[in-house]
């Protein structure tokens, strides 16, 4: 059988349109415009494009940007004193810290300082409790991309058999609760599942999410015929990114499967302008 590409640019310009389109009556109404703040804390490769991305698209969408530089939050007092400022300014709608921070610098600490009503990135305890409880807002944006795309195949979902292989904080946990609220049965792989257990899960799954970073772990020959199959790993590999999923043998069997990249990628930062307006909203009922 012959899979579906799920590529999150399709989505991501339906997204797109309507936040342009929001952005829009909220200057017609004579409020003020959406505005992001990303504070950089590395020079590490993927932190400086992830921030350059939402540059980008922020402009593309009329909202606000500005980008903290590493050198204006080099200790760990001062972030947290950047946090609570931008926290306290009624003019900033939404905050982003890249991670991981500084070596010796407390995440914890760091994401407390935040106004969880601006946490566009959905990390803060707060932010991952209200989604526990069913009541979340702002959801991590690669586990928010990820859900939607499985959502776009419009399969029935109750009763479906998920597996997840990796549990972080920003894309398998929230996943995980996201699809036990659509009534998906959902495991969950983490170091301590055996290469033996992960095939025999992956063989009975509808759906099967890799989100380890580790390339290629996930056999194509494991997939169910007929699986949904979304690829979150993103590792460099002799200059080319790759998948924690072999997508050439998972494409033989899976209906649908996400390409990497082009697949959860292009929707990541799309979801992150998303959580922007919600909280926008949030803050201005």
């Amino acid at each position: 059988m012959e899979s579906k590409r799920l590529e999150g640019k399709l989505i991501a310009a339906e997204i797109q349109t309507r936040i342009e389109k929001t952005v829009r009556e909220i200057l017609t109404r004579g409020d003020s415009r959406p505005r992001l703040v990303s504070i950089q804390t590395s020079e590490d490769p993927s932190a400086v494009w992830y921030v350059g991305q939402q540059e980008k698209l922020a402009a593309k969408l009329g909202i606000d940007f500005q980008r903290i530089s590493p050198q204006e939050v080099l200790t760990e007092k001062a972030l947290i004193e950047k946090v609570q400022s931008l926290s306290a300014d009624p003019k900033v709608h939404g905050l982003f810290i890249s991670m991981p921070l500084p070596e010796g610098f407390d995440a914890d600490k760091v994401l407390l300082a935040m106004d969880s009503r601006k946490d566009v990135e959905g990390i803060h305890p707060a932010s991952l409790g209200l989604i526990m409880l069913r009541k979340g807002k702002l959801i991590p944006p690669t586990a928010y991309a990820a859900f939607s795309l499985i959502k776009s195949t419009e399969i029935m979902l109750r009763g479906k058999k998920a597996v997840i292989i990796g549990q972080s904080a920003i894309v398998g946990r929230p996943l995980q609760l996201l699809l036990g609220e659509a009534r998906v049965t959902t495991l969950v792989c983490n170091t301590g599942t055996s290469e033996e257990d992960i095939k025999k899960l992956v063989g009975m799954a509808d759906i099967v999410i890799g989100c380890a970073g580790k390339p290629g772990m996930i056999k194509g020959e494991w997939i169910k015929k007929g699986a949904v199959v979304i690829d979150v790993g993103t590792t460099e590999v002799e200059g080319k990114l790759v998948g924690d999923i072999e997508f050439e043998a998972a494409s033989l069997k899976a209906a649908f499967i996400t390409p990497v990249p082009g697949g959860v990628g292009p929707l990541t930062v799309t979801m992150l302008m998303k959580n922007l307006i919600t909280a926008y909203e949030w803050q201005n009922k």
